[in-house]
């Protein structure tokens, strides 16, 4: 299971990516995102953005256990500068043995010093590279579309280096 945080779901929906990340990870692992995860998406949605619904229609939404609660619980008191999102989805990861994928480096930090398994997304867009999910042109047209609809940079030179 890959567990996605806000801003990861939202630059899958955003640069129009999510069925190919889907596509790349299908048969292995289910992409998911949470209850707190999806109640932060709902606020763009407030605002008239309609990615959102390009998430909420193409990822499930998981039912967060009694024990992930607690575990979210004993999260935030223990880190209140994180988002609620991904403390949510890291106590899930916690819980199940996922993976957490995130763009916020003060999450990975916080994801990994629990053992928790982290997904970038310099990763994924290398991984639909090598899997020929996607080609080089692809890859450089979805790098350039994050950049614009995101405002964050990606280093192709991390995607495109030979392995």
């Amino acid at each position: 299971m890959i567990c996605l945080d806000t801003d990861f779901a939202s630059v899958l929906a955003k640069a129009g990516i999510i069925g190919l990340v889907k596509k790349l990870f299908s048969g292995k692992h289910d992409v998911i995102i949470t209850p707190k995860v999806y109640e932060e998406l709902k606020v763009p949605k407030e605002y008239g953005y309609t990615y959102p619904e390009d998430i909420f229609n193409n990822i499930d939404l998981l039912t967060v256990e009694s024990i992930e609660q607690k575990r979210y619980i004993e999260l935030i008191s223990t880190n209140p500068t994180l988002g609620r999102g991904e403390l949510e989805s890291i106590a899930v990861c916690i819980n199940r043995s996922a993976i957490f994928a995130t763009l916020d480096e003060k999450a990975k930090q916080f994801a990994k010093s629990r053992d928790v398994p982290v997904l970038h997304i310099h990763t994924v867009l290398k991984m639909l590279l090598k899997t020929e999910v996607c080609s080089e042109s692809d890859i450089m047209s979805i790098v350039k579309k994050i950049e614009v609809t995101d405002k964050r940079i990606i280093k192709l030179e991390f995607i495109l280096a030979q392995t």
